[in-house]
């Protein structure tokens, strides 16, 4: 099998930290992530990513150095219960998934070290063995990058985090990043909004914070078989919470479909509103029109868009946008708040991937993007917005501006990949 054995040299290695990366249990989670790092892997002999996973534990102190320590006992020794096996992705790199207890109503420089504990216990030389060490948003990827690279090592952050504010917002979390940003050869953000946050808080190292997007494999995107003919079937993809603008959806849909029965929602993903909106869809009588699968595996994601004809995303802060530009990429017009990233992923291909509207807590808002995107469907052109994005976020346009990033220049030979 592809991966089942290293050769004793390397010329390149790269070793990823993050907190999100796709599991079975989180399909959607860190999927930027994973097309990002699929997108360099050709650069580098071996990749080694380190998917450091929040595990909520209890809130009580006592409790949760018992967690602590039982974590621990398992984890470390001689003949440790659990280990820590890496696993091939076909992707092109090996994933190490690690469970991090975490103690809720902490500050995240608390999580951030309970992060680096759990880390150290999958990794007994202390050290990544890697040239290069790209750690995904500054806490926790970064810090771990920061704890773990070798002497010489090129670290290079990515932030992507939509809670960078509150992170900054937190002394000790802030003097944690303060020493991320100190060591960090590069920081590239996905957006200018987020690069200028960090600017702003650390104005002394503005010039080495860029800006490389996510990596979208848009080229591998499904089309979908035939061009939307109308605005019946509405889906949203992402996690159902509040942040994301999902009750507002719903009573958006239920101020158009008052007028329209042949209207349908899907709300594809899982959170903390599924219920609570699935008991609205009931009281607003819609409980037949609108869909609530769950979570689904992400390549099960475009046999939902293209048995849908809309994507409504109403989040109300973005620091990218995955969802809409894979949506773009497979021919599907998107109804999409300014929230932050997507305003720079559809610059110049607002009403021609589909319309921007404002973040706004009135549904009337996402009803009148509807009507007017409605009205203006003629003027979309699907394949000029595949096209434009294609050009922006691709795998071979981010990997690129990734490489040099690293310090690389050649992609390495598949047949000399392990």
């Amino acid at each position: 099998m592809a991966g089942s054995m290293e050769r004793a040299s390397l010329g390149r290695r790269l070793a990823v930290t993050t907190p999100w990366h796709p599991t079975a249990q989180r399909p959607f989670a860190g999927s930027f992530v994973q097309a990002t790092t699929a997108a360099v892997a050709g650069f580098f002999d071996s990749v080694r990513l380190y998917h450091t996973e929040d595990w909520p534990g209890p809130t009580d102190p006592v409790q949760a150095r018992l967690v602590d320590r039982a974590y621990r006992a398992l984890t470390s020794g001689p003949n440790p219960r659990i280990g820590f096996t890496p696993r091939w992705t076909g992707d092109g790199y090996w994933v190490t998934d690690i469970a991090t207890p975490v103690t809720p109503k902490r500050d995240y420089a608390a999580w951030a070290r309970s992060h680096e504990s759990a880390l150290r216990q999958a990794l007994p030389s202390g050290r990544f063995d890697a040239d290069v060490v790209h750690g995904h948003v500054g806490i926790y990827g970064g810090w771990l990058a920061l704890r773990f690279a070798r002497p010489g090592a090129r670290i290079v952050v990515t932030e992507h985090a939509s809670f960078l504010g509150r992170i900054l917002g937190q002394p000790r979390s802030r003097a944690l990043y303060a020493e991320v940003v100190d060591r960090a050869d590069v920081l590239v953000c996905v957006s200018e909004k987020l690069r200028g946050q960090l600017v702003d808080a650390f104005p002394r190292h503005g010039a080495k914070i860029q800006v490389v997007p996510n990596a979208v494999a848009i080229e591998q995107v499904p089309q979908r078989p035939a061009p939307v003919a109308g605005l019946n079937r509405w889906i949203y993809v992402g996690k159902v919470a509040a942040a994301k603008g999902v009750p507002e959806l719903v009573e958006a849909f239920g101020i158009a479909a008052k007028d329209e029965p042949a209207l349908r929602l899907t709300i594809l993903g899982s959170g903390p509103l599924v219920e609570p909106l699935r008991e609205r869809a009931a009281q607003l009588g819609l409980a037949d029109r609108i869909a609530f699968p769950g979570a689904v595996p992400p390549q099960r994601v475009f046999e939902f868009l293209h048995a849908h004809d809309l994507l409504v995303h109403p989040s109300k802060s973005e620091t990218f946008g995955m969802t809409v530009v894979e949506a773009v990429g497979s021919g599907m017009p998107v109804l999409v708040t300014r929230c932050g990233g997507p305003q720079e992923t559809l610059a110049g291909l607002d009403g021609v991937a589909g319309l921007l509207i404002d973040v706004s807590d009135d549904p009337e808002v996402i009803v009148e993007g509807y009507r007017r995107l409605t009205r203006q469907m003629t003027r979309l052109d699907a394949a000029r917005g595949r096209a434009a994005l294609i050009e922006r976020y691709g795998t071979r346009a981010v990997a690129a501006r990734l490489a040099a990033v690293y310090g690389v220049e050649q992609p390495v030979q598949a047949e000399e990949r392990v």
